[in-house]
């Protein structure tokens, strides 16, 4: 079978590295080749202020339609939000394709409205959320058929370490809860240790995302610390009434390092990972009693290194973006 992945050449930042993770999987299990979406015929100046999820995006569907031509067996068009969405500008890709697969990472409430309108004249034959509690509120808003295939690692990117390479002592990547952050940053000081964390925003990308995505991934696997918060924690406006499990959680277990915070309120988290997968912290607490649990932490690292390179072992490899693969080909054989 012929397979062709969708993509957007105008998606650069370091989030967008796991979204070509995604797709190198797709290519190794397949033999995928690569259809690039072409420019609007619009000049860009204008067409950016009319983007999906904006406030004028809903007068696309009266826009002209450029042609842009596919000839596979299964068309696969994997993006991080409904917002990247853009073959709705565009005719005939649909005509020569077999089976067409689109896969969401994020589908949060605040966007169901826009997933509705996207996929309303489509002919999509797989319609995928990475969060399994957002399945049925998909289901029934676009009355068309939403499986849930969960979030993953890359093999080759997250893999256990030796406790001497692991050379960061604590990080915490992306989402942070602010108060917690600083102290943290007090304890390392006084105990003369390395803390590492995002310290740049994802819209001014210096490379492309598959190199940004590297170089976050050698830095979470020589983490023995990395902290980490669930959505409905660090922005439950966004999360609402949805519990997701994001890649984060799965690159961490992959890479062999200590998670520390709070696992997502979400029973696919313990099925997919462990329930013993995070070291539980109080942000309730004061200011001398996170300290004292920050202290604990260290004082036990060696111990817990040991339990997360064994959980790692046990299940990085059925947490893979190879594994999903090979369920989503399960789906439209």
């Amino acid at each position: 079978m012929k397979h062709l992945i969708i993509r957007d050449a105008n998606l650069q930042g370091w989030a967008y590295g796991m979204l070509r993770s995604f797709e190198n999987a797709i290519i190794e299990e397949t033999n995928a080749g690569i259809a690039m979406i072409p420019d609007y015929s619009m000049p860009a100046k204008y067409f950016r202020h009319f983007g999906n999820g904006m406030n004028r995006g809903k007068y696309r569907r009266y826009f002209p339609k450029d042609q842009f031509n596919l000839d596979c067996d299964v068309a696969w068009y994997i993006l991080m939000g409904p917002e990247d969405y853009r073959l709705d500008v565009f005719k005939g890709w649909n005509e020569n394709a077999g089976k067409k697969i689109l896969y969401l990472y994020d589908t949060f409430p605040s966007q169901y409205e826009l997933i509705a309108r996207i996929v309303k004249d489509q002919h999509w034959d797989l319609l995928i959320t990475s969060f399994n509690d957002a399945v049925d509120d998909l289901t029934r808003l676009t009355r068309r058929e939403w499986i849930c295939i969960e979030q993953a690692a890359d093999r080759d990117l997250f893999f256990p370490v030796s406790l001497e390479n692991k050379l960061i002592h604590f990080s915490s990547y992306g989402r942070k809860e602010t108060a917690f952050h600083e102290i943290v940053k007090s304890f390392v000081s006084a105990k003369g240790l390395y803390y590492d964390y995002t310290t740049h925003d994802v819209k001014h990308p210096t490379a492309e995302p598959y190199e940004l995505y590297k170089q976050y991934a050698w830095h979470l696997t020589h983490s023995l610390f990395t902290f980490s918060w669930p959505v409905e924690i660090t922005n439950p406006a966004r999360a609402a009434h949805l519990r997701p499990v994001t890649c984060r959680w799965f690159e961490a277990l992959a890479s062999g390092t200590i998670i520390a915070g709070a696992a997502p309120a979400n029973p696919a988290f313990v099925k997919q990972l462990s329930p013993n997968a995070v070291r539980p912290f109080d942000l309730n607490a004061g200011k001398d009693a996170m300290m004292d649990q920050l202290n604990t932490l260290w004082n036990l690292r060696e111990q817990y290194f040991e339990d997360a390179q064994k959980l790692s072992n046990e299940r990085r490899h059925d947490i893979s973006w190879h594994k999903r693969v090979q369920t989503i080909l399960d789906h439209i054989k």
